[in-house]
């Protein structure tokens, strides 16, 4: 019997496993986003073939100090006239070819175009990886922004269960006699606003999905959802000032700015070399055939050379001079910004060290108003059924439970992005944030 019973369930337990698991398997944890997100974000990918342009910037450097080969070819139809004691017409055809080898050895030009080069790579460099840093961000404030509405969603649509319910006791209490027609009114008046917001709350979920297909080109279902247990961690070290002295360091922001300037300062040098003189060696190649029917006396010609050539520019009516004195400003400009970006980086990193506190007393303060407001309406509900309490402040607690909710939901949410921006800041922001958050991802 024990047997029978047990063979008789196993396909409904089968069938529950399954519906579980696919279940699961359709929601989305932020690591899978994120991924999909490198592979589909045309911003980031943009920002990637913008790097790899950057880099082609060393190779045109390094290539002006290699040898260059050229050749030419040439075919001439001769029609000429000897005039001696009497005009003599000849025509004939020539034909030839030239190969020119040219070697740089000296040119200051292109070692200030080296320096200038390294420092546009270095700068590439530190802005793709802030592109990967912002990616995070970015994914992670969009993914938290459809979870908050969900959030808000969900609320909302419990908010008008429970009104609606509320407004059905106060018209039967209403119909007993019990209470009076203000009530009702109340009641409903709250009814149609608690449908509202579910209008508004539904239209801010499908706009935060949106968002977040914007950058993965894919709609999601399911998100996993934050744990409960996820911890509220202070920044380590607790300590704002050595956050600073990280992100001076390692901002990549900062870094980019800084080998901005060092471009600035080889591109002064780049400029100022025109007044440098430039020596190359040229070696050359010649070769004609001159035909029949000429009377040059000869019918092949072949040369060769090598010479060293020294060239000393004298004046180029002021250009080189104007350009310098361009680049020079330039290397002001750089030197403004990058003290303009030090100090928007000193700025995030404190207010994002100083959210990430204040998150934190918030989100504990939050929880027990949450609790505050769940014992507030059930004493409030109890006061009602006796008569002590009226529909309007059974209202009134119940606006306020669900608000808790949704502001405790939002701040969690807010502390887990806080903490992410304050390694952003700091230049520390890396693909194992984004997988120890998800490992507080149910």
């Amino acid at each position: 019997m024990k047997i029978y019973v047990i063979n008789k369930l196993n396909p409904l337990i089968i069938i529950a496993f399954l519906f579980l698991l696919s279940f699961d398997s359709l929601a989305e944890d932020l690591l899978s986003v994120y991924k999909t997100a490198i592979q589909n974000d045309p911003k980031f990918h943009a920002a990637e073939a913008e790097y790899r342009a950057q880099l082609e910037a060393k190779n045109q450097s390094i290539a002006l100090f290699l040898p260059t080969l050229s050749a030419s070819a040439n075919y001439t139809e001769n029609d000429n006239k000897v005039d001696t004691t009497v005009t003599t017409p000849y025509k004939y055809k020539s034909t030839g070819y030239n190969l020119q080898l040219t070697q740089s050895l000296y040119s200051h030009a292109n070692y200030a175009g080296l320096k200038l080069a390294n420092a546009q790579v270095a700068q590439a460099q530190a802005t793709f990886e802030y592109e990967k840093q912002d990616l995070i961000i970015r994914v992670a404030t969009r993914y938290f922004a459809v979870l908050a509405a969900e959030d808000d969603m969900d609320f909302a649509i419990a908010e008008r269960k429970s009104i609606r319910e509320q407004l059905m006791q106060s018209e039967q209490r209403f119909n007993a006699g019990i209470t009076a027609i203000t009530d009702v009114y109340e009641a409903r008046a709250r009814y149609d606003q608690s449908v509202a917001r579910a209008i508004v709350a539904e239209n801010t979920l499908a706009i935060s999905h949106e968002t977040l297909r914007e950058i993965t080109a894919k709609n999601y279902k399911v998100l996993s959802l934050l744990s409960a247990k996820h911890p509220l961690v202070k920044p380590e070290p607790d300590n704002i000032n050595t956050w600073v002295t990280t992100a001076n360091t390692q901002n990549v922001l900062l870094i980019a700015s800084r080998k901005n300037v060092d471009a600035a300062v080889a591109e002064i040098s780049r400029q100022s070399a025109g007044h440098y003189p430039t020596l190359d060696l040229i070696a050359n190649h010649s070769y004609t055939d001159y035909g029949d029917g000429n009377t040059i006396g000869q019918r092949k010609q072949e040369n060769n050379s090598i010479l060293i050539q020294l060239n000393i520019p004298l004046y180029q009516g002021g250009l080189i001079n104007s350009r310098t004195r361009a680049a020079t400003l330039r290397l002001t400009q750089a030197r403004a910004k990058l003290e303009q970006q030090k100090r928007a980086t000193e700025k995030l990193t404190r207010n994002s060290y100083l959210s990430v506190i204040a998150n934190i007393s918030q989100v504990k303060a939050l929880k027990q108003a949450l609790a505050s407001s769940s014992i507030a309406l059930k004493a409030t509900q109890a006061g009602f059924e006796v008569g002590t309490r009226t529909a309007v402040e059974v209202l009134n607690s119940q606006r306020e439970l669900y608000r808790a909710r949704r502001d405790f939901a939002q701040a969690r949410y807010n502390y887990t992005l806080e903490t992410l921006q304050l390694k952003l800041a700091a230049g520390t922001l890396s693909l194992i944030d984004v997988e120890q958050l998800n490992f507080w991802l149910k």
